[in-house]
């Protein structure tokens, strides 16, 4: 491993080659084993959709996209892999797990921290599935107000092999809840907080909250502009400007969490790839955030995270 590194699909890139970048997004999923969320919306399976959602991607300047599918929700290394190469946006997979009610199974109550650890380790430094093609950053993830068992054995695993191999690690939550819980799981593994992000905490909008995470050194992806389903935009849009006064501006990255079929416009829904850089960042422009801070949001800010140290 080169410090400086992006370790995209299709081999290792420089960080400064990573362009502008969605920071959480879904191109390829089949989730599989137990949970609600096991449904026909949360299938991503047309190969040829997520090749066109790529292009339509970068038509409009798009260069990279991190994709937070694991093996526990149906990766598709070998279409990753291909997509990637068909359209030349760089994709930046995962190795770990989402949550335990996103594809665990009881077969994780059997495994330690360390066959977990090993099989991350595996899925960076060899490969995925039984392939070449290597995982860029360690999947984490906590339920819904709770932090589960075999949740905190995967959290002390990443912690563990990102230390090790110089990745960051990135975690989803349920509703934006238990960031200050795995942060203090992280703090008792000595990991480096500033290697860590922390996914869709913007559904749980609360200044105060985003503040604790910020001050102890975690980066933060707000990945729920355009649904409005959560709440209106202009909540997000409040506490980011806040938030850049508050001198916050180097640990924000935005993207979309297009899990679904009905979050992709190629499916014949929307909102799309697309929608954050031709709707939202306009948006942020027109309400006072500069470009030289959305440009960190977008570029500088996940080709500094994303990069391996290692």
């Amino acid at each position: 491993m080169t410090k400086g590194k992006i370790r995209t699909v299709l081999g290792d890139i420089d960080a400064k080659e990573l362009g502008f970048t969605m920071a959480h997004e879904h191109i390829l999923t089949r989730p599989a084993g137990g949970g609600e969320k096991d449904n026909k919306d949360h299938i991503l399976d047309d190969f040829s959709k997520a090749v066109q959602m790529l292009d339509e991607f970068k038509a409009i300047g798009g260069g990279a996209i991190i994709e937070a599918t694991p093996e526990s929700w149906g990766r598709n290394t070998i279409g990753m892999y291909m997509a990637s190469k068909e359209t030349g946006v760089n994709v930046v997979a995962c190795t770990g797990y989402m949550n335990q009610d996103s594809g665990m199974t009881e077969k994780e109550d059997d495994l330690s921290i360390d066959d977990i650890a090993e099989k991350m380790r595996n899925d960076i430094n060899k490969g995925m599935d039984n392939t070449s093609v290597k995982a860029g950053w360690v999947k984490c993830g906590a339920s819904y107000n709770h932090i589960t068992p075999n949740e905190e054995k995967v959290i002390r695993a990443g912690a563990r092999v990102a230390t090790e191999t110089g990745t960051c690690l990135h975690s989803h939550t349920s509703s934006g809840t238990m960031g200050l819980e795995i942060l203090e799981i992280l703090e008792e593994e000595h990991f480096d907080l500033s290697r860590m992000i922390l996914a869709h905490i913007d559904r749980f909008p609360d200044l105060w909250y985003h503040r604790q995470l910020l001050a102890k050194g975690a980066n933060l992806i707000y990945d729920g502009p355009g649904k409005a389903k959560y709440y209106p935009d202009q909540l997000r849009v409040d506490l980011l400007k806040q938030l850049v006064e508050d001198g916050y501006e180097d640990q924000i990255m935005l993207s979309n969490d297009m899990g679904r079929r009905s979050h992709h416009s190629v499916y014949g829904y929307g909102p799309g790839f697309n929608w954050i850089k031709e709707r939202f960042l306009p948006r942020l422009l027109d309400e006072g955030i500069s470009q030289k801070v959305i440009d960190k949001f977008m570029i500088e800010n996940p080709a500094r995270i994303y990069q391996m140290t290692k």
